[in-house]
């Protein structure tokens, strides 16, 4: 099949979310027409929108006509409600996706996975993305199965998968802000030493590096995206409390007494505020490296202190911090 010209749109899912919605402004920003896959919530900013569900294959056939590229960003986010429901969604509709992007002649498929798909392990360190991938929840066994079935395809479109940590910026409502709002005290207990290495991600960096993945021919394949360097828990946890005007004030709180608590709040309570899957995330030594990304000339817009600054800022200024 013909390829669509450059002046065709370029096919955004999950443009009436958080991230999807601000890759949607950015790219007709740019320049580029957007055509937004329309779920439930509508899509600001697309010059397009086309009714389709991921689970209804015809409807993703319907959408990607006539589309030069498309740029994945819907997901059942985690916590998922069952395993087959995340299989649904961000396995099998991804697949069904790209079926209908291959039919149309779509030059390039962007597709945003996750940290999740890796898993954390404790001691893993720097992680590239040839490492072995073990991930340990629904929504993540369902991104690592949706990345094997797109690079295991070999047709002509091409496939960049990226891979985001913790996604943070103005008016993100999930895992920073649950991590924000304690830190911002100031007397935040540290889980261990504190030393342990993790990645985020700003939002303005992950939309440049999805820009920068349909602009630049960026290969095919597996790309980190997460803020150029990485921090420790307690870098992160210190740059909170400075945002918020705070000094931070060391607690100490040792593994065993943190395993104890985890615990005891899930025994207690049916959301608590820390669980030893968690406690898991918040102690392994396990970030991003993102060397690749930056081999291929991407530069970072945000910074880390000024993206936690600007987060803070915000949270408190819509009063949910």
């Amino acid at each position: 099949m013909a390829r669509p010209p450059v002046s065709a749109p370029i096919l955004v899912t999950g443009g009436g979310g958080w991230i999807g919605g601000r890759v949607v402004v950015a790219l007709r920003d740019a320049g580029h027409e957007v055509r937004a896959l329309v779920h439930r919530a509508d899509v600001e900013g697309a010059s397009e929108r086309a009714r389709g569900d991921l689970r209804d294959p015809a409807s993703l056939r319907l959408a990607a006509r006539g589309a030069r590229a498309v740029v994945h960003c819907a997901a059942a986010l985690d916590p998922v409600e069952s395993e087959a429901e995340a299989d649904a969604i961000n396995h099998r509709g991804t697949v069904a996706l790209a079926d209908a992007a291959e039919a149309a002649g779509c030059a390039t498929f962007v597709f945003v996975s996750s940290q999740a798909a890796i898993g954390w392990a404790s001691d893993a360190g720097l992680v590239r993305e040839d490492a072995p991938c073990a991930p340990s929840t629904a929504y993540g066994r369902s991104k690592r199965a949706a990345e094997e079935a797109l690079l295991a395809r070999r047709g002509a479109m091409r496939i960049v998968l990226l891979r985001p940590p913790t996604v943070y910026g103005p008016g993100e409502r999930r895992n920073f802000l649950a991590l924000a709002r304690p830190a911002s005290t100031g007397l935040f207990p540290v889980p261990g030493r504190g030393d342990n290495r993790m990645s985020f991600c700003h939002l303005d960096n992950l939309v440049d590096a999805i820009r920068f993945a349909l602009e630049r021919e960026a290969p095919r394949g597996v790309l980190h995206v997460a803020d150029a360097h990485p921090v420790t828990l307690r870098e992160t946890t210190d740059a909170i409390a400075r945002a918020a005007g705070r000094v931070p004030i060391p607690l100490p709180f040792p593994m065993p007494v943190a395993r104890v608590t985890a615990r005891a709040f899930e025994a207690a309570l049916r959301r608590p505020p820390l669980s030893r899957a968690r406690l898991h995330t918040l102690t392994s030594d396990c970030a991003l490296d993102v060397s690749a990304l930056r081999r291929l000339g991407f530069r970072w817009p945000v910074g880390f202190e000024e993206g936690v600054r600007e987060t803070v800022a915000s949270f408190r200024a819509e009063g949910v911090l």
